[in-house]
């Protein structure tokens, strides 16, 4: 191996790393009743927070709704259908300000926007906010399959990198 291939492909796979560590994520507890629960995922979250003096803002934060996985197709059928992803392509934070821990945010899902308080936490170069939505704030209903329902509340961690 030259020089110079060596060094093409070592400057490569820094900038391979630095895109794939870029990346946000998103993580959603569903609980069922009457029991169990399953993880809607994705690592496709696109968007950054930015430090403001002592906080953090962010703008234009999303994931493409057709991303959205729980490790079942069966179930991510279900999942866009009821997100509708035809017609909402994509589940945004609009915007959002935080500092001490804690923040508020508008999230938008299925053209429904609203403001959802959230809290949150550095890891390295990435901040991570959890916060709980209410299905039916966002036009959800009618959410079961074979007798096991969704419950209302599910509980949100996303991780945004810092820019």
């Amino acid at each position: 191996m030259n020089f110079s291939f060596r060094r093409l492909l070592l400057i490569t796979l820094f900038f391979l790393a630095t895109n794939l560590q870029a990346a946000g994520s998103l993580k959603i507890l569903v609980n069922l009743s009457p029991a169990g629960s399953f993880e809607i995922a994705s690592k496709k979250v696109k968007g950054s927070a930015s430090r403001n003096g002592g906080g953090f803002v962010t703008k234009g934060i999303s994931v493409k709704a057709k991303y959205l996985k729980t490790g079942l197709d069966l179930r991510d059928e279900h999942l866009h259908k009821k997100l509708e992803i035809k017609k909402y392509k994509k589940i945004s934070i609009l915007k959002g300000k935080a500092s001490g821990g804690k923040g508020v945010a508008i999230i938008e899902i299925k053209g429904v926007k609203k403001k959802v308080p959230f809290t949150y936490k550095e890891s390295g170069s990435n901040l991570v906010a959890t916060f709980n939505l209410s299905l039916k704030d966002f036009k959800f209903s009618g959410i079961n399959y074979a007798g096991v329902g969704v419950k209302d509340k599910v509980n949100v961690v996303a991780t945004i990198p810092i820019k």
